[in-house]
């Protein structure tokens, strides 16, 4: 299960947190909240991982490829955080 909390901080940044587990079940739901954000050329979107307690690979390396100049990540567990930073270093998680 996975609970998203939108809060806009400004009129150009927007903060997605995630309570829950991100699954290749639940990854559509992250995905979704996400893509309503995304048009908006100038905001900012921070994906807040506060509350994420697993991310399986598939669902890591989804996330790893929404990072760009307006995405931000943060707030990741250790375990989370190695596992994008693996992965988009082009690395295979064991």
């Amino acid at each position: 299960m996975l609970k998203i909390t939108e809060n806009f901080e400004n009129g150009k940044t927007v903060r997605l947190r995630f309570d829950g587990t991100i699954s290749s079940d639940t990854l559509s739901e992250l995905t979704h909240a996400f893509s309503l954000h995304r048009d908006c050329a100038e905001r900012t979107i921070i994906l807040d991982m506060a509350g994420v307690e697993y991310m399986n690979d598939h669902a890591a390396r989804a996330l790893a490829e929404l990072r760009d100049d307006h995405v931000r990540i943060i707030n990741c567990s250790p375990f989370i955080a190695t596992l994008l930073e693996t992965i988009s270093n082009g690395e295979t998680p064991e």
